[in-house]
């Protein structure tokens, strides 16, 4: 693949948080083309593990030594500023980038590319539109944030084609220039921000305003960004890709249409409707990129989801484990409504500002499990904030639910609540986007 006029100025590259997702696909990618890549994190993981054996040049913990020798510096937006690798490279002239910007960067040497967005459902869209394309012979590189079980979260394919998803935090997407921009729905999500929804649209209306862009017609914001560019997607309102003759028992069929005409019978294997409109969404590009549709056929009923989205992890204490990423009220509830046998919730809330602003909400959504374990706060990029931590979540839930519910500070509490109370339900469901998938795993798992 050529490389830029952006990338023949540098060689050694330095990523601080290296193990993230998102970051780590980016690693992956200047390790194909020939860079020297080093990078830092907290501690020692199996992702990081997997980039020391690609070439990558592991450290374990944040040093100004570490980045002595480097060209570029590259850093995700959660890392403050007073991080000691980010300092010693701005005092000594050694280039910074954000993640992001990288991303636009690397995007810019493809022929086409596929940009995601959206507050809910981005990395299994992303994921369903990469493996069909994969299956149609496009061959696509792809940037997941999450984790596939076919390729992981980074794929290298030829130059024609690539596919990423776009993240809204401090409006890093505004970094990306994709031809095809999707927007999947707009939720008042990242509150730390956006002050408001109208600023949150604006962000989204930004990003798509110079691609041909795909909306979900039935999101009472994603409307408000429709350009002359756009198709649309949708369900309920009048939209350029629809599904009919739905089965409501487990939304996993669907009769899909484009301009008006059938395309075909769609069958899913992940469940949900909302994950019918990852499904729409994903048809639209794919259709608008003339993939023949009984690729999309074949590859839909194939697909099985991503790492974290509704995982089945095995059984502790004698009852079915699952772990889904959902950290937002929206995601909770779809989740939720699909279940379909007693269901204990342990929740992990994801960061004290979130948690804080939409604390009436959570109390919502979790309602709709039958019993309820909230574990400590995932504090992320955030300090410490009493308004915001999970034992004020558990306790407002516990003037307004029926069922049992419990707090959990701790790996020992959780498990001794599990012992104690597992045996009430039929499926235990672990939902967070920080550590509570990991803590879950420490759980004495069978098949």
């Amino acid at each position: 693949m050529e490389q830029n006029v952006f990338f023949n100025n540098y060689r050694k590259i330095h990523f601080v948080g290296i193990g993230g997702a998102s970051m780590s696909g980016l690693a992956k990618f200047c390790l194909t083309q020939g860079f020297y890549v080093s990078g830092s994190d907290k501690i020692l993981s199996n992702e990081l593990k997997r980039l020391s054996s690609l070439g990558a040049k592991i450290f374990i913990g944040h040093k100004a030594e570490n980045v002595a020798s480097v060209d570029l510096l590259v850093y995700t937006s959660a890392v403050k500023s007073t991080n000691p690798e980010i300092v010693y490279a701005r005092k000594s002239g050694i280039p910074t980038l954000k993640r992001s910007e990288l991303l636009g960067q690397i995007l810019s040497l493809f022929n086409r590319t596929v940009a995601i967005s959206g507050s809910h459902g981005k990395t299994t869209t992303t994921a369903l539109i990469a493996e069909t394309m994969i299956a149609a012979g496009l061959n696509p590189t792809v940037f997941l944030g999450g984790e596939r079980e076919t390729f992981g979260n980074f794929r290298l394919g030829g130059n024609s084609f690539a596919v990423a998803e776009a993240c809204e935090y401090q409006r890093n997407f505004l970094d990306l220039k994709p031809n095809i921009a999707v927007i999947l729905n707009i939720d008042n999500d990242h509150v730390d921000t956006f002050k408001t929804m109208d600023e949150a649209t604006e962000a989204f209306s930004q990003f798509s305003k110079n691609s041909f862009s795909i909306i979900n017609a039935d999101d009472e914001y994603a409307r408000k960004v429709f350009n002359s560019s756009t198709v649309t997607f949708g369900i309920t309102n009048l939209a350029t890709y629809t599904a009919k003759y739905i089965d409501k028992k487990e939304n996993r069929s669907f009769t899909a249409y484009a301009y008006g005409k059938r395309l075909g019978r769609i069958n899913l294997k992940i469940a949900g409707e909302y994950n019918v409109y990852n499904a729409l969404a994903a048809i639209a590009v794919l259709n608008e990129l003339k993939v023949p549709f009984k690729f999309i056929q074949s590859a839909f009923r194939d697909f099985d989801g991503v790492k974290r989205r509704n995982e089945y992890l095995g059984r502790a204490f004698g009852v079915k484990c699952f772990a889904d990423y959902a950290h937002h009220p929206t995601e909770i509830s779809a989740l939720l409504n699909n279940k379909t046998e007693k269901t204990l919730a342990v929740f992990q809330p994801h960061t004290y500002s979130r948690t804080k602003a939409l604390l009436k909400d959570f109390v919502f959504a979790l309602k709709k499990a039958d019993g309820v374990i909230i574990y400590k706060t995932y504090p992320a990029r955030e300090k410490f904030m009493a308004e915001g931590d999970g034992k004020c979540l558990y306790e407002e839930l516990m003037k307004d639910f029926s069922g049992e519910v419990f707090y959990a500070a701790s790996y020992s509490a959780l498990n001794n609540l599990l012992k104690n109370h597992a045996f009430n339900y039929r499926k235990i469901l672990f939902i967070g986007a920080g550590d509570i998938y990991f803590i879950a795993k420490k759980l004495e798992l069978t098949p």
